[in-house]
């Protein structure tokens, strides 16, 4: 399928990220659990350090098979079946493991998974990083988002980030599309830590630089925002929303009262310059929409019921 030269926009028409011919997501991943959890089921493994190490792969959407790891990392024993929230409770990923250790094993090894006690040699390992388990392990870290699990969320999303193995579908659409889920989800940390990944892929689409800037907006970030709406505007000066965006930080600049009613710090007098140079010469070319932002953002005593250009854009 062909890709569009942009990634698409934070807020405008749909994600990118889909289930496609193929591209079904799923886990399949080590996980760790702490030693001094008990289980109830008589399944053994030999520990590491403060931890037990597991082989979890998911067989449905709400249900996941758990089985040992031996000293090597290679699966063994029976596979447990355990639901979805048990594993949010108590079980982490560790992608770093999986790809240093178990991929390296099996590879060696010639490992899958079989029935009871057995390991089964064939030519190919089942175990592998593609696209469709990374997007099943980014969907778990939203699990872990959703459930306050911050601490583990944060960490996986940051492992995925770090898989050296190359897979098709690792580009910036993969990446921005993580970015907004995560800013959708107000884990905006996360959010530009995916948006910066994608700008390793390409420092030329001014859509990523806008969504980038968005996420500092969330955050407060005014430096970290304008830096990134000024890329933005060298690569485009007239996008809408981020010239929206430009208006409103200078709107919010200019009226306390707004800012704590949308939990905003002080901007900067820097920022508010730069974004007024900034205005001037996007609005160059729209003479109307430079009079009619002028004129509304006057109106600082109506501010419960002010009209701000790109209210919709920035979520206000």
């Amino acid at each position: 399928m062909r890709q569009d030269s942009h990634v698409s926009l934070d807020d405008r028409g749909q994600s990118s990220f889909k289930r496609g011919h193929g591209d079904i997501s799923h886990v399949c991943c080590i996980f760790s659990t702490p030693r001094t959890h008990m289980f109830s089921r008589a399944t053994t493994l030999r520990g590491q350090g403060q931890k037990h190490y597991w082989l979890v792969r998911q067989v449905d959407e709400a249900s996941f098979g758990v089985r040992g790891v031996d000293g090597d990392f290679l699966p063994f024993g029976a596979e447990a079946i355990i639901p979805l929230s048990e594993l949010i409770a108590h079980y982490s990923p560790e992608v770093a493991v999986f790809e240093e250790r178990l991929l390296t094993a099996t590879r060696e090894h010639g490992i899958r998974l079989g029935s009871g006690n057995r390991k089964v040699a064939v030519r190919d390992s089942i175990f592998r990083v593609d696209a469709p388990s990374v997007r099943g392990l980014f969907k778990l870290a939203l699990k872990f988002i959703h459930a306050r699990k911050l601490s583990r969320a944060r960490v996986l999303v940051r492992e995925l980030l770090r898989l050296t193995t190359e897979y098709a579908g690792k580009d910036q659409f993969l990446f921005n599309d993580f970015g907004i889920r995560l800013r959708k989800a107000h884990f905006y940390e996360g959010a530009v830590i995916c948006y910066r990944r994608a700008l390793s892929f390409t420092q030329v689409d001014d859509h990523l630089y806008y969504n980038l800037a968005r996420a500092y907006y969330e955050q407060g970030q005014w430096w970290d925002c304008m830096n990134a709406l000024v890329s933005c505007f060298d690569l485009n000066p007239e996008l809408p929303v981020a010239r929206d965006l430009v208006v409103l930080t200078l709107a919010l600049a200019d009226n306390a009262r707004l800012r704590m009613r949308y939990g905003k710090p002080p901007v900067p007098d820097g920022v508010a310059r730069r974004a007024e140079v900034l205005g001037e010469a996007v609005f160059v070319h729209d003479e109307t929409a430079q009079e009619t932002a002028r004129k509304r953002s006057l109106r600082k005593e109506e501010a419960e019921g002010l009209w701000l250009p790109g209210r919709d854009a920035v979520g206000l």
